[in-house]
């Protein structure tokens, strides 16, 4: 694991090979893919984080995920690069840090919408058009569920949370009809 603003020290060169090539948001998809791939596979996080491993064999591994996951040659080599310093263990903060410049540069939010019960996408556009309209700006939502919030949603745009759960509702007026 590598501190965070080492982490967002190798985002923040990397985005700027981005924005110098034009290629901000294909390397944003690219590097959440591979975000993905190394999430969905203890034994790839195994190979990649663990120094017990000798660097050739990180090396290889790193070679066919970068072909398999067809990574341009910057983000390919920023990965060679992770392997070769023992920093792969970082890369979901890299990707973290890289994903929030992208947001930031394209003028994008993202919000954690939660629901009792799976959103479809229509519902999803709408809370996406609400919260684009409250922040000028072009939300991207992502969803969760949560029976406990009983009905309705709640939205976390950075710090800022709207809840309009039927729980916080039912919450508000437990505590009026007791006053």
């Amino acid at each position: 694991m590598i501190p965070g603003s080492i982490a967002r020290r190798y985002a923040k060169a990397l985005f700027s090979l981005a924005v110098e090539k034009g290629r901000i948001e294909p390397w944003t998809d690219s590097l959440l893919a591979l975000g993905r791939a190394v999430d969905a596979s203890p034994e790839l996080r195994e190979v990649l984080r663990n120094p017990a491993y000798p660097r050739e064999d990180r090396a290889a591994v790193v070679s066919k995920l970068a072909g398999a996951l067809q990574l341009d040659v910057e983000p390919a080599s920023l990965l060679q690069l992770l392997g070769e310093r023992n920093r792969l263990g970082g890369l979901p903060a890299i990707v973290t840090a890289f994903r929030e410049l992208a947001d930031t540069e394209l003028g994008r939010l993202r919000a954690k919408v939660t629901s009792a019960v799976p959103l479809d996408d229509a519902a999803a556009d709408a809370i996406a058009a609400k919260l684009s309209a409250a922040t000028r700006k072009k939300v991207l939502v992502e969803r969760a569920v949560d029976p406990a919030i009983l009905g309705g949603v709640v939205a976390q745009v950075g710090s800022v949370v709207y809840d309009g759960s039927i729980r916080t509702q039912l919450e508000d007026l437990r505590r009026t009809l007791k006053q």
